[in-house]
């Protein structure tokens, strides 16, 4: 029955405060690390010393992810369960629901999928649940990846394949996510599924989920909004998904602000805006 929530930033994001206000306002408690909290961290140094980069993104991007997980363990008291999200989500009040879900130990995370239904090998940190003992036992596991990749280099190869598959990637913390449950036979809960009842978006710009297919506008999920910050996803079939929390990420960063202070019809401009300019086009792909 996760009530706490944990974001590492770095950065002057104008999103953090609104989020942070609206997450308070639903009885959530917030913190939020940063490079501070890896000061004197030993395991962090040990990490930093066999890292080693593949991916199209820089090494500080793909360090700086990674290092959230070192920050937040290093406050943990206890083994209660708690949220671990980016700073880019939009949270309905439809997120309280999930304070009174019992998990039951599970690792719950949203794993991506291609234009096929394909999964990516990839499982996106931006809203999971953990405790300390699941925490503690990915950090070692991240450690140690990247020891035995030290002697070896055996991620190059694993870097190579995702490559052919996905073209603009990287090995990166959600990779490790997506090996880690394998390697380690990790109790998961997929978000980005229809039978994950809380409508967890897994990216406001993708369609895929585990089993199905969102209606789009603008190339983007197509959303309802109604009274009260009400706000739903529809499946390809009909399907209502009540959506507890979007996820604005990469191109609908900068809107972020303007959602959390109710300026819809700006999102709507910005949604035929943002196609247009990717794709030629207003309201198709």
């Amino acid at each position: 029955m996760p009530k706490d929530i944990y974001v590492f930033e770095t950065r002057p994001v104008n999103y953090l405060q609104p989020y942070m206000d609206k997450a308070t306002s639903l009885g959530f408690n917030f913190t939020v690390t940063n490079n501070t909290n890896l000061e004197n961290n030993d395991r962090f140094n040990e990490f930093l010393k066999v890292y080693k980069h593949y991916s199209v993104n820089t090494p500080e991007f793909e360090i700086a992810c990674f290092a959230r997980y070192f920050a937040i363990a290093s406050l943990l008291k206890n083994d209660d369960a708690f949220f671990l999200t980016d700073t880019d989500v939009y949270i309905t009040p439809a997120f309280r629901d999930l304070q009174d879900h019992d998990f039951k130990g599970a690792f719950v995370g949203s794993e991506g999928f291609d234009g096929n239904g394909i999964s990516e090998g990839q499982i996106s940190p931006h809203c999971t649940v953990w405790n300390k003992s699941l925490l503690f036992d990915f950090i070692d596991f991240i450690v140690d990846t990247y020891k035995k990749n030290a002697e070896n280099d055996f991620l190059e190869k694993y870097y190579q394949q995702q490559v052919a598959r996905l073209t603009h990637t990287g090995v990166s913390d959600m990779n490790l996510i997506y090996l880690w449950i394998k390697a380690n036979n990790i109790p998961f809960i997929n978000s980005n599924s229809t039978k994950f009842e809380f409508g967890i978006d897994h990216n406001i710009s993708a369609l895929r989920c585990e089993d199905g297919e969102f209606k789009s506008f603008a190339d983007r999920k197509y959303l309802k909004i109604r009274g009260g910050d009400k706000i739903s996803c529809f499946l390809k079939d009909g399907t209502e998904q009540k959506m507890a929390l979007l996820h604005f990420q990469g191109a609908y960063k900068p809107i972020l602000k303007r959602f959390y202070m109710g300026r819809y019809a700006k999102f709507i401009y910005y949604s035929l805006r943002n196609n247009y300019r990717r794709n030629g086009k207003i309201f198709g792909k």
